[in-house]
């Protein structure tokens, strides 16, 4: 994964302490401020956001050391350089970085794969031969030192492209990769201008409060695929081709009367863009109006506005502290930790429930769901199947023009999988189903198709474990809003196929 999977990681786990001592804050000021931040964001970069933490008075009662047990297990798992040196437990209270008292971060992302140049700057109080002498010894091996404008630059003996180290003025540690150390410090002698335009515009509307964090879409990351929250909409009626126009987005965070309010800023290149993300919002709100009966969700949709001033687009939220603990337990849990979805997000987040409710029956799960022995028949009520008794192996995923028995798919349907069940005959029609399913991201992960006779002439049935969606023909917008809902969600057990 390389240096930059575990930064994010150093982030998110510096980021995790400070909200827990943030959120306590009083006032109705968002206790504490990042706006003095941002002075040593590099022009380069068109990624930035501050997170910070001030005069906390208790926090909320978040199980962090649970939280930090899991980050430890991650960074255990990657076996990189990086992690060598830095472990979770030097950001809890005592350790080494236990005191920061606010994180910057910075990046320059060209395309959807490796970030290449990253910082990340944490400021606070640092001694830093003790805090290089700490580095050294938590790993056992060497920090090569060199000098670049009266500041200290280390970087791992064995591979020194890996990362680099420096401690600026006593007050802020950084770690960054491609260069960006030097830039920051060219910056704090004069040499340089800091970042400037509508990407720090846009960060310095949103770093008032909690956190604050900015984007500049670089040009043609928005064709990847894999953004687009809901790859296939097809006949549906909302539309992901704003994705394409967008320029700008924010997210900031303030704590105002017991609650953590959100704010997202979307900016486009033109109004109509913007126009299309507002009626998609409404769009999906009406959907899922009429089927929510979970009210943490829709009390959550109850307080989302929206509000566009030509091509800038603002959604506003607000989350009782109250529940964030809640929130946080969902995601920490080790449930969830096991069975992320197919997106990384746990299946019981708002997102997840809503667009559950918006697509597909219910289906009553069978009290005996045993393995039976290969090849054993099982009498099924419903075709296709949704649950019950299985064969012990499960079907790779992929296109079945051939068929696959029931007893074979409802395994799959056990493991989170989704099952694409057709009984159509023109080649043309099996052809546009095939395309479809290419296109849905998800597919080659975690979806199965197979020609199926036992239902009507004509018609494509999607399931999932307890769940049935049928359909009279090819819908591609169905189809990706069923595998979006449900793929890696549903089932007791969440492996791919």
């Amino acid at each position: 994964m390389g240096v930059t999977g575990l930064i994010r990681k150093l982030a998110l786990a510096a980021g995790i302490m400070l909200l827990g001592l943030a959120a306590g804050c009083g006032g109705s000021d968002g206790g504490g401020s990042s706006s003095d931040s941002g002075g040593l964001f590099p022009q380069r970069a068109n990624v930035v956001g501050s997170l910070a933490a001030s005069e906390a008075l208790e926090a909320i009662d978040l199980d962090l050391d649970q939280f930090l047990d899991m980050l430890s297990s991650d960074f255990q798992d990657e076996g990189e350089g990086f992690d060598e040196f830095f472990s979770i437990e030097q950001f809890m209270p005592g350790g080494l970085f236990g005191d920061i008292s606010r994180v910057d971060v910075f990046a320059e992302i060209a395309d959807s794969d490796d970030v290449e140049y990253f910082g990340l700057l944490l400021s606070g109080n640092f001694d830093e031969a003790v805090l290089i002498a700490a580095l050294e010894s938590v790993s056992g091996d060497n920090l090569v030192q060199r000098q670049y404008k009266g500041n200290n630059v280390y970087s791992p003996e064995d591979d020194p492209d890996e990362f680099d180290l420096s401690v600026i003025n006593g007050s802020i540690f950084m770690i960054g990769s491609g260069g960006a150390v030097n830039d920051v410090i060219d910056i704090e002698a004069g040499d340089a201008d800091a970042a400037s335009g509508p990407l720090i515009a846009s960060f310095n509307e949103l770093s008032g409060g909690l956190f604050g964090f900015a984007f500049e879409i670089p040009d043609g990351l928005t064709d990847d695929p894999d953004l687009g929250a809901i790859s296939q909409l097809g006949d549906l009626p909302i539309s992901l081709d704003f994705i394409s126009a967008l320029d700008f987005v924010g997210l900031g965070g303030a704590l105002e009367d017991g609650s953590l309010e959100l704010t997202v800023t979307m900016d486009f290149t033109d109004d109509d863009a913007a126009e299309s993300l507002e009626s998609f919002i409404k769009g999906i709100v009406a959907l899922a109006g009429g089927f929510l009966t979970d009210p943490s969700t829709a009390g959550l949709l109850d307080g989302l506005e929206v509000d566009r001033d030509g091509s800038l687009l603002t959604i506003g939220i607000g989350i009782p502290l109250a529940d964030i603990p809640n929130i946080f337990d969902d995601l920490i849990s080790p449930a969830s930790i096991e069975t992320l979805t197919s997106n990384g997000r746990p299946p019981g987040t708002p997102e997840i429930r809503l667009l559950a409710s918006a697509i597909g029956e219910p289906v009553p799960v069978l009290s005996n769901v045993t393995h039976v022995r290969e090849g054993q028949r099982v009498e099924y009520s419903d075709a296709p199947p949704t649950s019950g008794q299985h064969w012990p192996a499960t079907a790779p995923c992929g296109f079945y023009p051939d068929g696959l028995p029931d007893e074979r798919v409802v395994h799959n349907l056990e493991h989170g999988n989704i099952v694409v069940s057709y009984n159509i005959t023109n080649p043309a029609q099996v052809t546009a189903l095939r395309q479809v399913l290419e296109g849905v991201r998800q597919f080659d992960d975690w979806g199965v198709a197979r020609s199926y006779d036992k239902v009507p002439d004509g018609q494509v049935v999607i399931t999932a474990w307890g769940r049935l969606h049928r359909m009279d023909g090819v819908n591609p917008g169905e189809i990706g809003l069923f595998f979006e809902a449900f793929a890696g969600v549903a089932g007791p057990e969440r492996f791919e196929c």
